[in-house]
């Protein structure tokens, strides 16, 4: 637990970011597209500020990996991450930015039509749901105040989501931009004190085990090509989609996201060296998601510690407003929207589409806070979803906004249902596909249908 005052530093960082994120709210003109876009009218610097922390919501999980693997964790967690931004960057940004539509669903609409357009969004919403986010954020509030996890758990999603509700993606951005100062604040202020502690690069080399210092952190080579794999969820993440879709420009998505790459460079040094000194200055740790705070709570002192706890919470807070707005989005607009047509507006009033977007982010809301208390490591989280949900997704959304990759609508939804399901069916039952890892079935599978697809479609056209 904290210091009345250290707590006290903490509440005033949080009613910062309501204040921020109410304030802007009342910026909110009326249409859809202002509140799910802001309007289209993010410039360089906010474009840069809601996008690194946004993408960089685990922080905890970082300190989780990092305790247990080492200097592995920017080789595994951080490089494939910024090759593939930069692939998006150079061939899909601006692409993301012209095209028609809002989300991705929108844009699988236009391409396959309607069926794969809901099935897409089916999965688009599994991607979102922020239930790795609140679970760190909770995790992290009890540490905190001592309090239950579930309070925790509630409290957080309910401050976080309540400025979201009222101001939408404009409340999101502006927060966003508290939030990426304090991030980096945060880890500055503990590196010095750990660094000394340790005894210097000497003290800290000589206190780690060996593989801690290695490439691969003593994981095998066939899950470090999977945590690869699943580093492509950068190219179907709907968090660089809203962002790329919301630039003022497509030269501001391009270069934005390169930006981007240079600060979570950055901040994966920091992260990754503090997970270290963790590992050498801290007794074994029950359980590493506590390797950042059990580190705070050993070294710094008061109003400094404070000060380092507000710089945790604030990339998971942008990443938990991110997915949660988003997750409300996908399941009341492209999929709830979809299924239940509005009618014409003769013979139908017209659906207030905001207040559909506002419940569904209290049912995305309540559907997070269940997940996060049911599942123990954050990382297995990550690790869960993004090897059964990629599959499904990736082969759609390159056809998208590269017209070669293109097939038929019925060929793209028959693809994406047996890139997840076959995932799926390999997470759940191992030994039905030989015990490989679960996200290779699932890309097996829908390669092949995409690549039938794509040699029918060739040989028709001769």
């Amino acid at each position: 637990m904290l210091s009345a005052l250290d707590l006290s530093i903490v509440a005033v960082y949080l009613a910062a970011v309501l204040f921020v994120g109410f304030r802007a709210a009342k910026k909110l003109r009326t249409g859809q597209e202002d509140y799910i876009l802001a309007g289209r009218t993010l410039t360089l610097p906010l474009f840069v500020a809601t996008l690194v922390p946004t993408f960089y919501g685990g922080v905890l999980g970082v300190g989780e990996y990092a305790y247990r693997y080492g200097l592995s964790n920017w080789v595994i967690m951080g490089a494939p991450y910024y090759l593939f931004a930069a692939v998006y960057a150079f061939f899909f940004a601006g692409k993301v930015r012209l095209a028609e539509g809002m989300t991705i669903p929108d844009h699988l609409e236009k391409i396959y039509g309607r069926k794969a357009a809901l099935f897409g969004a089916l999965l688009v919403f599994i991607l979102t749901i922020p239930a790795a986010e609140v679970l760190m954020l909770g995790i992290l509030l009890q540490w905190i105040s001592g309090l239950h996890l579930g309070f925790c758990v509630v409290a957080i999603t309910a401050l976080c989501f309540s400025f979201i509700y009222k101001g939408g993606f404009r409340s999101d951005v502006w927060t966003n931009a508290l939030q990426f100062f304090w991030m980096f604040a945060g880890f500055a202020l503990i590196l010095p004190f750990a660094f000394s502690k340790a005894g210097g690069a000497g003290g800290l080399s000589g206190a780690l085990p060996p593989l801690h210092l290695s490439w691969h952190g003593g994981n095998p080579t066939s899950k470090i090509f999977v945590w690869y794999l699943i580093a492509l969820w950068t190219l179907i993440d709907p968090a660089f989609h809203q962002r790329a879709c919301a630039a003022e420009n497509p030269r501001t998505a391009r270069l934005g996201i390169l930006v981007c790459i240079g600060f979570w460079f950055l901040f994966d040094a920091m992260s990754t060296s503090a997970g270290l000194f963790s590992r050498a200055i801290l007794p074994p740790l029950e359980n590493p998601l506590f390797a950042f705070p059990e580190l705070a709570g050993a070294l710094l002192p008061p109003v400094v510690k404070g000060l380092f706890f507000a710089g945790m919470i604030s990339s998971m807070l942008a990443s938990l407003q991110a997915d949660g707005f988003l997750s409300a989005i996908t399941l009341a607009k492209d999929i709830a929207g979809r299924l239940i047509p509005a009618g014409p507006e003769e013979t139908a009033p017209r659906r207030d589409e905001r207040a559909w977007i506002r419940a569904g982010l209290i049912a995305s809301g309540v559907l997070a806070c269940i997940l996060a208390l049911m599942m123990p490591s954050v990382v297995e989280l990550w690790y869960t979803i993004g090897s059964t949900v990629i599959p499904g997704l990736l082969f759609p959304i390159l056809g998208c906004y590269f017209p070669a990759w293109r097939v038929s609508g019925n060929m793209a939804l028959a693809a994406s249902v047996c890139g997840w399901c076959f995932s799926l069916a390999a997470f759940l039952h191992p030994p039905l596909f030989g015990n490989v890892e679960p996200m290779l079935p699932g890309l097996a599978a829908a390669a092949a249908l995409w690549s039938a697809s794509l040699l029918l479609k060739s040989r028709t056209k001769n």
